[in-house]
């Protein structure tokens, strides 16, 4: 697959964009290249610090998306130019979210949960995919994630080896959450109502504060 440069798409090719920047927030566009359409992920915040944490999150990113490149359920790493933009496989999908077809919804909740198994076999965990926007599930029910910047490798170091399974069970987590909320006849019967309460509140969830935390504790931010 064709690596992408910055300069190579600036020659007319059409795009769509994606998502306007913001303060703290990158840009995202689609561009239909000759050999297929790719994401470009850009983000150039104003201010030194805002500037050095986006930075280190462009380059955790751009780094995780190289390593996971061919992983079933990550969208292929197409280039990157410095710490500043990203080129990834355009994937066509949508959010997980109540109002998908059922049948769609539940294939794309356990294609999820093979995608997780996909990357937790490579020892890496993702940590956002409690964020709906980070799993996106195409036509034919198959789940992809996506934003991998606040993940990170867990295959080296005695520390993360042993975090490991805690690591993953927060992402586990995340699915359970998507089906209590969307899908509650997926879950097992015996398990149902208790998973159900457990993730009926929307604040404060405690994997998702417990993920940051031990992502900075583990995983660093470099």
């Amino acid at each position: 697959m064709t690596v992408v440069a910055l300069s190579s798409i600036s020659e007319g090719f059409p795009f769509t964009v994606l998502k306007e920047k913001g303060r703290g927030a990158a840009r995202v566009l689609r561009y239909d290249l000759p050999d297929g359409p790719v994401v470009l992920k850009e983000w150039s915040p104003q201010g030194r610090l805002l500037g050095w944490w986006a930075r280190t999150i462009m380059r955790r990113e751009i780094r995780h998306y190289r390593l996971l490149d061919g992983t079933p359920g990550v969208p292929r790493y197409r280039g990157h130019e410095g710490a500043s933009a990203l080129f990834i496989e355009w994937v066509d999908g949508q959010p997980i979210h109540r109002h998908l077809p059922s049948e769609l919804l539940r294939k794309g909740l356990d294609g999820l949960d093979h995608t997780l198994d996909a990357l937790h076999a490579r020892r890496f965990v993702h940590l956002d995919v409690h964020q709906k926007l980070n799993a996106l599930i195409d036509a034919d029910g198959r789940a992809w994630v996506i934003d991998l910047g606040q993940g990170g490798d867990c295959s080296h170091g005695v520390f993360r080896r042993m975090a490991f399974p805690l690591l993953a069970r927060i992402d586990r987590n995340a699915v359970l959450k998507f089906r209590a909320r969307y899908a509650p006849e997926t879950l097992d019967p015996a398990r149902r109502d208790r998973l159900v309460a457990r993730f009926a509140g929307r604040r404060g969830w405690w994997p998702k504060l417990l993920g940051r935390r031990l992502r900075r504790l583990v995983l660093g931010d470099g």
